[in-house]
């Protein structure tokens, strides 16, 4: 009888776990980026509780300051500390006395993630084009090698960084729009 109700927990934990594997999209063990929304399942708006919860504590805080809004920054780095690549950094907006709701995600060189479409770093222009078609927005900087895009999907920047025509980094916000920006596609 022990033999019985032993084989039956043990066939159980194999349906179950095989369940939840087919229910879970297949990545190839990578992040997910959705532009618009967010990244890793954390999305624009959410509160730094929720970063943390998601990804650990981050290798380390700062702030970030722009012309429009200074922001409070939770950064997640591959590499030493002498010599980080950036993953992923997630700006909160800063109240002044404390962190606010999540306005700006940034993906960078060592962010191995990608869109449903397969875009990510590494991909190419010629492939972000196909899968998003033309831009809102495009600077170019010939002298630099560098192409800066924007789209504006479900009223958030999805902002593309390439150098010599291959995607370096990219960004999502402004959970709260930011129309003074003149570079902001979501008028």
């Amino acid at each position: 009888m022990r033999t019985i109700v032993t084989l039956s927990v043990a066939m159980l934990s194999i349906l179950l776990s095989t369940c939840k594997q087919a229910t879970q999209p297949d990545n190839g063990g990578q992040g997910i980026i959705v532009p618009g929304e967010g990244v890793e399942g954390i999305k624009l708006g959410d509160l730094k509780e929720t970063v943390v919860a998601k990804l650990g504590n981050p290798t380390s805080v700062g702030w970030a300051d722009g012309i429009y809004r200074s922001w409070r920054a939770y950064f997640y780095d591959e590499g030493s500390r002498v010599n980080p690549i950036m993953k992923i950094h997630f700006c909160f907006i800063d109240s002044g006395v404390d962190y606010g709701p999540l306005d700006e995600i940034s993906i960078g060189p060592a962010y191995k993630g990608r869109t449903k479409e397969g875009i990510g770093v590494g991909s190419l222009l010629s492939q972000v084009h196909q899968a998003y078609g033309s831009p809102d927005r495009s600077l170019n900087f010939p002298q630099q090698n560098w192409i800066d895009e924007a789209y504006c999907i479900n009223q958030h920047m999805f902002q593309i960084h390439y150098e010599d025509s291959i995607v370096t980094a990219c960004s999502i916000g402004y959970f709260i729009p930011m129309p003074e920006y003149p570079l902001y596609p979501c008028r």
